[in-house]
């Protein structure tokens, strides 16, 4: 049986576009500010590859200060220098989940979820929230399966009270059909690296806010 955990003011500010910042692609700081001006204030540092404390820090502290939530991808080390944490199956499957839900108290700590079973497995006293995908195909992972469309996002999103990011080659032109699936949240990543990153993030931002009017 599941329990409610306590602290779940959070999983309210859960909501809208969430971008993806990966410093092997992009200048994580200037892009993070951009992202910012552009109206995000939901952001996944994924550094594969590693990133320094300070860039980190600094990072989480613009997001922050905008009002915003900064989270890690996969590395529990530096989920507290940030807001939580991001988990693929694989990674939650070695850890030991009550530990670190101790560890990080109210922070945040998402699973990834491409199926309806492993979405109503995520225990919501352990996470808050599931990202579902990938949605479209998408050149930003190499290793993330085959895509599920919208209909197994919204499969995914029915199968738990739980926050749902959908995830995977969402772009402008699809973001509204992606709200349309129930899902809280749009993750993206490729649709913002551009020549004009705070264009791209407003124009996100309001398409998206727009299909939920």
């Amino acid at each position: 049986m599941t329990t409610t955990r306590s602290g779940d003011a959070p999983r309210s500010r859960l909501r809208g576009v969430y971008a993806l910042v990966d410093p092997d692609r992009v200048e994580p700081i200037a892009f993070t500010e951009a992202l910012l001006r552009g109206g995000i204030r939901l952001v996944q540092v994924r550094a594969k590859s590693g990133i320094d404390g300070t860039t980190l820090i600094a990072i989480v502290g613009r997001v922050r200060e905008a009002g915003g939530i900064a989270l890690v991808n996969d590395d529990v080390r530096l989920a507290r220098l940030a807001d939580g944490v991001h988990l693929g199956q694989e990674d939650a499957a070695v850890l030991e989940l009550s530990a670190l839900r101790r560890a990080l108290g109210t922070g945040i700590i998402g699973l990834s979820c491409g199926t309806p079973q492993e979405a109503r497995a995520a225990d919501p006293a352990l996470f808050d929230y599931v990202a579902a995908g990938p949605v479209f195909a998408t050149p930003s992972k190499h290793d993330a399966g085959l895509p599920i469309g919208l209909s197994g996002t919204r499969a995914v999103a029915e199968a738990t009270p739980l926050p749902c990011a959908a995830i995977g080659g969402i772009a402008l032109e699809t973001v509204a059909r992606v709200r349309e699936t129930g899902a809280e949240m749009a993750a993206v990543i490729g649709a913002l690296i551009c020549d004009d990153v705070e264009a791209a993030a407003r124009a996100l931002v309001e398409r998206w806010e727009a299909a939920g009017a």
